[in-house]
């Protein structure tokens, strides 16, 4: 995609994710998004031929971004990088608004929950246990491409449960399920 496209591209996602927060998912219109991103409406459909393509694309944009957050802990042991992953993404969306978390379910009904590999999600989360593998400190009892479908299963259900009970403690909930991966995860459990 050329310089220009790819600018136009992320104005209307940045839009979006911004009128998102403000107005909500359902309080915003591919309009309200147009008039932000200052393109026409025909624009926003040469780039997403939907809405649901659009939210597609921001989940994705989304996940990239977590690829450095779950690196940037390098020199911690896979499984305590778990641990500290959670709790991070817990204290994040906890302190987070009503709007934040009807963007968080939307982006992930959009993405179709970011569990089939091959896609963002998975593939961060098989690039870690790959890494751990090689440094020692992930089991080699599962294979990776399991370890990596059970992280990212638990991460996204706990978000799920977090999206749709208002009474679920994303803090100890995450915490309690990273301290679980991290058991399973651990080389020296088995």
């Amino acid at each position: 995609m050329d310089r220009r496209k790819q600018e136009v591209r992320n104005r209307i996602i940045s839009a979006a994710f911004d009128l998102f927060l403000a107005k909500g998912v359902a309080g915003t219109t591919i309009e309200d998004i147009c008039e932000r991103a200052d393109v026409a409406n025909r624009t926003f459909f040469n780039h997403f031929p939907t809405r649901h393509e659009m939210m597609r694309a921001l989940a994705d944009e989304r996940l990239l971004n977590l690829h450095d957050v779950v690196f940037d802990r390098a020199d911690q042991p896979i499984p305590a990088r778990i641990v500290g992953l959670f709790d991070d993404i817990a204290a994040t969306l906890g302190g987070s608004s009503d709007t934040y978390r009807e963007l968080i379910a939307e982006m992930l009904s959009a993405a179709g929950y970011g569990i089939q590999r091959g896609f963002a999600l998975h593939v961060t989360f098989l690039e870690l246990v790959k890494e751990g593998v090689a440094r020692g400190d992930v089991t080699t009892r599962h294979d990776a491409q399991t370890l990596a479908d059970i992280i990212v299963g638990t991460l996204t259900g706990g978000i799920v449960n977090w999206t749709v009970d208002k009474t679920y403690s994303i803090e100890s909930g995450f915490h309690d399920l990273a301290v679980a991966l991290a058991d399973l995860l651990s080389a020296e459990n088995g």
